[in-house]
């Protein structure tokens, strides 16, 4: 697999799951969660999971980037950075 195609599913997988336009598929997914285990569903509690685990996601994800992608492959690294701009 060459660099700018791992690049491109690192933003993809990141933008799909933790990107701002998602809040309604996390929305989705947790009433859906909680309908299926039987559990009441709180909307506070949803909203503040939503607020919170997608940007800390997001942080390791990029931080995972930074360090390793480096390491192991600097010109993906360069890719990342002039495709995230």
């Amino acid at each position: 697999m060459g660099d700018p195609t791992k690049v491109f599913l690192f933003i993809l997988v990141t933008d799909m799951f933790v990107g701002f336009h998602s809040a309604e598929g996390w929305n989705v997914l947790l009433e859906s969660f909680t309908h299926h285990f039987g559990l009441p569903e709180n909307e506070a509690v949803i909203q503040m999971f939503i607020a919170t685990v997608p940007v800390i996601i997001d942080s390791c994800i990029k931080f995972w980037i930074f360090i390793y992608l480096t390491r192991f492959s600097p010109s993906a690294s360069a890719i990342y950075e002039r495709m995230n701009t």
